[in-house]
């Protein structure tokens, strides 16, 4: 018997925390709490055990995140441990900061698997998940940087790359390049600002019914403003999943975490129609004919049929001879959601999967 989990989803889409840089006015009014000012009522008692942390100058949740939890796209999870801190842009010096992984309980398994003791005296009484099954990411950060979306309105791009420092003598670009771009500060654009960098692909159509889905665009990178003009800025590539070209667009970076997960059972090939929403996988990354475990893909389902961050789906074909069971080839867990569309990854594939190949949300 399959046995139900609920899964711990941190997937919170909002701006990069700073400290002193920030798009928003800090929170007012300031007090005196403890001898430090702060615009917020921060605790004074903790659960017991629990690892807290003081703000000093300096700290972001970003590096924070990236300090205790490993990784810097893991930051909402502090935030969401510290619901006092409303504006997750403004952190105060002396404020505390409890430091654990925020994930729901699931359920304990009818046969619990033993569990490393090492690590759960790591966390206390405070040890997330269930006995035997430790939380982790579904993929890796660049499985959400540096794949793809789905566009449907292409005037979203309001700046694209139009020169480099070293156009004279490359064609492609990569990190520590310096790339002009047409948007300063009468655009609202300023030093610091981060931004993603995206490759127009082409359209796609439904492999089935060939209607219209939208438009794909490659995520090739990301670039820091070094400084704007009034109509142009110098930006430095920070990061490049794949060459960056003049033309390339660009939309203001915004930080997606990887979901945080706790594996469903496996889908098996015994496992029969659940009557959940089904779909079809409808893009993988370069048109691979054959795509298999650890593999990128789009699937038409999305946040309107009830997916999520850390959704996981079957993957099926039709049995072609009448009357046979379906033929169940593959497992994907879903990283990014959109309204109508999802990027998911391959979790485990015993068969070449392809465009066309259904999909059921498990």
């Amino acid at each position: 018997m399959n046995v139900k989990i609920r899964i711990a989803i941190l997937a919170i889409f909002l701006p990069m925390v700073v400290v002193a840089q920030s798009v928003a006015p800090p929170p007012q009014p300031l007090h005196l709490v403890d001898n430090h000012w702060t615009p917020y009522d921060p605790p004074t008692d903790f659960p017991e055990g629990a690892m807290v942390h003081t703000i000093v100058k300096g700290d972001t949740l970003w590096d924070l995140a990236s300090h205790y939890l490993g990784d810097p796209f893991l930051w909402p999870q502090i935030w969401e441990r510290n619901p006092y801190i409303k504006d997750s842009h403004w952190i105060y010096p002396g404020d505390p900061l409890v430091i654990d992984l925020a994930v729901q309980e699931a359920p304990v398994a009818e046969t619990p698997v033993a569990v490393d003791e090492t690590i759960v005296s790591e966390y206390g009484d405070d040890f997330p998940g269930v006995e035997g099954e430790m939380p982790h990411q579904l993929g890796s950060s660049a499985d959400v940087y540096c794949f793809a979306k789905l566009v449907n309105d292409e005037s979203v791009f309001t700046f694209k790359i139009a020169s480099a420092e070293r156009i004279l003598t490359q064609t492609e670009y990569s990190e520590g390049d310096v790339v002009y771009f047409d948007g300063g500060v009468a655009q609202g654009v300023q030093a610091g600002d981060r931004f993603a960098v995206l490759h127009r692909i082409r359209k796609l159509r439904h492999p089935v019914s060939d209607s219209h889905l939208g438009i794909v665009y490659q995520q090739v990178g990301q670039i820091k403003v070094l400084c704007a003009q009034e109509n142009t800025s110098i930006a430095e590539i920070t990061l490049a999943c794949d060459p960056i070209v003049l033309g390339d667009v660009l939309e203001p970076f915004t930080p997606v975490p990887v979901p945080l997960v706790i594996d469903p059972d496996r889908t098996d090939r015994c496992d029969e129609p659940n009557g959940k929403p089904l779909g079809y996988i409808t893009y993988n990354r370069d048109d691979q004919m054959d795509i298999g475990t650890y593999w990128m893909v789009f699937i038409d389902l999305g946040a309107a049929d009830g997916v999520y961050p850390g959704t996981f789906t079957t993957v099926f074909r039709p049995n072609p001879v009448k009357g046979m069971p379906r033929l169940v080839v593959a497992e994907l867990g879903v990283l990014t959601v959109g309204e109508h569309y999802s990027t998911a990854l391959v979790t485990y594939a015993w068969q070449a999967l392809n465009v066309g190949d259904r999909v059921e949300i498990k």
